[in-house]
């Protein structure tokens, strides 16, 4: 549950595909919970672009996707 000594943080999660992805593979999780869904972002140079912005009461929550092994993640 949420206190007042808690910390938030704020987490931008960016998804880049050879190939469209559906909205399965482009949840986005943490500490296991569904959180968001990536939304496209566009293209460039060939590669879909997908983003999601979430916010974390703990900022060393672990976040995960269901991206696609061949995707490339970056959580910045």
């Amino acid at each position: 549950m949420f206190t007042t000594d808690n910390t938030t943080t704020e987490k931008t999660v960016k998804i880049s595909a050879p190939f469209r992805l559906n909205a399965a593979q482009r949840k986005v999780m943490a500490d296991g919970k569904f959180i968001s869904t990536a939304t496209p972002a566009g293209r460039q140079q060939g590669e879909y672009l997908y983003s999601a912005t979430v916010t974390l009461l703990r900022e060393d929550a672990a976040v995960y996707t269901s991206a696609p092994c061949w995707a490339s993640v970056e959580v910045q």
